[in-house]
């Protein structure tokens, strides 16, 4: 009975409660060791990123003028553009008299000047005045809307309505248009001749004005564009002028057109 009575009273070996006893002694060094090497290695990871931080905001200065920099020498060489395309108007005007008066010392030379000044006009050589449509045209009130923001095409399409409709000579945002003017996409800015422009967008359009703004709503590039305005809140304003200025194209130049004939 006593045997008996011992297996109740001690059901498992006493070798299984020494080891029930000593177990978690061996893990506490485990879980120590663990939380020191999770210590360091969040101390490494921030020494790291403190370097970085450090870095960033020691090269942030020097980037910024890096970027002024660029920008003051792009001003610089749109103003050295500008001055230089106002040089090249001018001396083109002298020319342009020195011939004139040449040629008007006789029939056939007043004959050739007329002649030049009609395809000079054609051309974008100079610039012309005379009555004719203004339209102005802006994306929508919402910026964020890319439904309601005008593109390449748009342009396009409104420029090519005012040719349908008869207008004799036109400007975007006083860039003259010819055969050589390109209307594209850079982004999201609209160039004309390679050069951005920012809404709102003036055409100015010289012709009849008696029948140049309801020819211009009724071709495909003004119904276009009344498209936009009703269903994407696109705005446009369309208004007649009895005289506008339409400056000539300072880009203009012969590529590949060679004197013929005999010299």
């Amino acid at each position: 009975m006593s045997l008996l009575n011992n297996l109740m009273a001690h059901p498992l070996d006493e070798g299984y409660a020494v080891a029930a006893r000593t177990r978690p002694a061996q893990g506490r060094p485990n879980r120590s060791r663990h939380r020191i090497m999770l210590v360091v290695a969040f101390t490494v990871l921030g020494f790291l990123l403190a370097i970085a931080a450090s870095q960033n905001y020691r090269s942030a200065p020097a980037a910024d003028k890096e970027r002024k920099d660029l920008i003051a020498r792009v001003e610089q060489a749109d103003t050295r553009l500008n001055d230089l395309r106002g040089r090249q108007t001018s001396l083109a005007d002298e020319v342009r008299r020195l011939q004139a008066s040449g040629l008007a010392n006789s029939d056939s030379g007043a004959a050739l000047q007329q002649r030049l000044d009609d395809l000079e006009l054609q051309t974008g050589v100079v610039a012309v005045t005379g009555p004719g449509l203004k339209v102005v045209v802006d994306d929508a009130k919402n910026a964020d809307n890319k439904e309601g923001r005008l593109l390449d095409v748009d342009l396009q399409q409104l420029v090519n309505g005012l040719w349908t409709a008869g207008a004799e000579a036109i400007s975007v945002n006083g860039h003259r248009l010819t055969s050589l003017t390109a209307i594209r996409g850079a982004g999201s800015a609209i160039t004309v001749d390679y050069s951005s422009l920012t809404p709102p967008y003036t055409v100015l359009a010289i012709g009849e004005t008696a029948t140049l703004p309801a020819r211009f709503a009724q071709s495909s590039g003004g119904q276009w564009v009344q498209y936009l305005v009703s269903n994407f809140d696109v705005r446009m304003t369309t208004t007649t002028e009895d005289s506008l200025l339409v400056p000539a194209d300072a880009t203009i130049a012969l590529r590949y057109a060679k004197v013929g004939g005999p010299r």
